[in-house]
């Protein structure tokens, strides 16, 4: 069973902001889309909603996300990710400091694919715990990051070790180097032709069509999704909010994949 948590989080460093309200609005527009995937020939697979988890935010980023790491690891006291795979829902990108280090005390090492328009590797940007440090940090600690399909460098970040720029060409090496993969996917990945409801959208990005043809190469071989950055307060159309539904079912649809065989 797929369990899945919302985590309705921001920091003040977002250029817009709404992020927060990304998990209810996605569940919202998942009522409007079919359950069967031609893509996947398959059916969006029975889940666990967990609802969301909401912290105060009157307080500073890095005790908020402390907070959220210790909630994720009671969770996974009672739900082990290593008999069921979860699919976390942003909130902004911060959230994957308390992601990756709860999942990392409950299954051990793995490596962070990291699908982003941006490196998130500032060591300071509104304050060292943000959506643009979040890589660095988790770099700091140890984590194997591959970052692909960024389209921008800031002035505090460096080129990472594992990555391609403009594309993610690359990306099955990468998985096939690690036994354990967790997939952070910002939605700003995307072109913002496609998917423009973002804080920081950049030009010349991927199709959906190319982020599928790379999603479904991943199936059997993903620990967890996080799926980020997804502002509802600019998806006017609510097309946006459409298409983020569907990437959810064919999402949820490879996790059932990686489910242990019973």
């Amino acid at each position: 069973m797929i369990r899945l948590v919302g985590l309705p989080f921001e920091t003040e460093a977002n250029f817009l902001r709404g992020a927060a309200l990304g998990a209810s609005h996605l569940r919202w527009h998942m009522w409007g889309i079919d359950e069967y995937s031609p893509l996947q020939r398959a059916k969006l697979p029975e889940y666990e909603d967990a609802g969301d988890l909401w912290l105060n935010f009157d307080l500073p980023p890095k005790e908020r996300l402390e907070r959220m790491e210790d909630h994720l690891k009671a969770l996974f006291s009672r739900y082990p990710p290593q008999s069921q795979p979860y699919l976390f829902l942003g909130g902004d990108h911060t959230v994957t400091w308390a992601t990756a280090r709860a999942l990392r005390g409950a299954v051990g090492e793995f490596a962070i694919l990291h699908l982003d328009a941006h490196l998130d590797r500032w060591d300071d940007y509104g304050g060292r715990f943000s959506h643009a440090t979040v890589m660095r940090r988790l770099e700091e600690e140890g984590f194997t990051i591959g970052t692909f399909g960024y389209r921008t460098v800031g002035s505090q970040e460096y080129i990472p070790r594992y990555g391609e720029m403009y594309s993610l060409k690359g990306v099955k090496g990468f998985v096939e180097r690690y036994g354990k993969v967790f997939l952070s996917l910002d939605l700003d990945v995307l072109d913002p032709s496609e998917f423009p409801c973002v804080s920081n959208p950049e030009p010349m990005g991927v199709r959906f069509s190319e982020l599928m043809e790379v999603l479904l190469s991943l199936k059997g071989k993903l620990l967890g999704v996080e799926v980020v950055e997804y502002l509802p307060t600019l998806d006017t159309s609510h097309r946006c909010g459409s298409v983020g539904a569907v990437l959810l079912r064919e999402v949820m649809i490879l996790l059932s994949a990686s489910q242990p065989q019973r």
